[in-house]
């Protein structure tokens, strides 16, 4: 946890019970603009065509296995794709901040409010990506109830079915209900786009 971070970041925090509680019942902090089966499938030139200058990426079940700290190579060339097309890029972790060697050059996101909560998608937003409208950026992330809270914020988001990794069971399974909310609510409108080219 960063110095700077008066805010419990990892693991159970009452924010995180209480989006989780309420998702069955607002439908709006569920809405997905489309889901990936991998990160390397998100097709930057959609982003860009939508008018997002900006993204928060996840990192545990999005870019890796949870806790890992070795990338593969095809999620560090996606990353850098996204940098070079011209999208400002954070990475938005609640985990251990300190594994990011292979991302030399892209913000990752400390001293902020932990996910779910709306200021820390703001301050992210903010201080990171150095814009000041959420309809500009998209957070890309696997677990609806942490990664979603930017929905809250007014930002778009891509959900990335998970990699697996070592996770505690409570997670996965609260991971997998806010999933089902998720597709539940979205009915046709929720899809999972064709795979990309890596």
């Amino acid at each position: 946890m960063s110095a700077m971070t008066p805010h419990r970041r990892d693991g159970l925090t009452v924010k995180k019970v209480l989006r989780f509680l309420a998702l069955p019942f607002r439908p709006a902090s569920l809405r997905t603009w489309f889901a990936v089966r991998r990160f390397g499938d998100i097709p930057v030139e959609k982003i860009l065509q939508a008018g997002i200058a900006g993204v928060l990426v996840d990192a545990d079940g999005t870019l890796c296995g949870n806790g890992e700290s070795r990338f593969p190579d095809s999620v560090v060339r996606h990353v850098r794709a996204m940098q070079e097309k011209g999208l400002k890029l954070a990475i938005f972790t609640n985990a251990d901040e300190n594994r990011f060697q292979q991302f030399a050059g892209i913000g990752i996101v400390t001293g902020v409010a932990a996910k779910p909560d709306r200021r820390g998608f703001e301050a992210a937003m903010r201080d990171y990506l150095h814009l000041d409208d959420p309809a500009e950026v998209c957070m890309i992330g696997d677990n609806y109830i942490t990664d979603g809270g930017a929905i809250d914020a007014g930002m778009r988001f891509i959900y990335v079915e998970p990699v697996a990794g070592n996770e505690n069971l409570a997670h996965r399974l609260t991971r997998r209900l806010a999933y089902f909310c998720a597709r539940r609510h979205g009915g046709k409108d929720f899809r999972f786009l064709p795979g990309g080219p890596d």
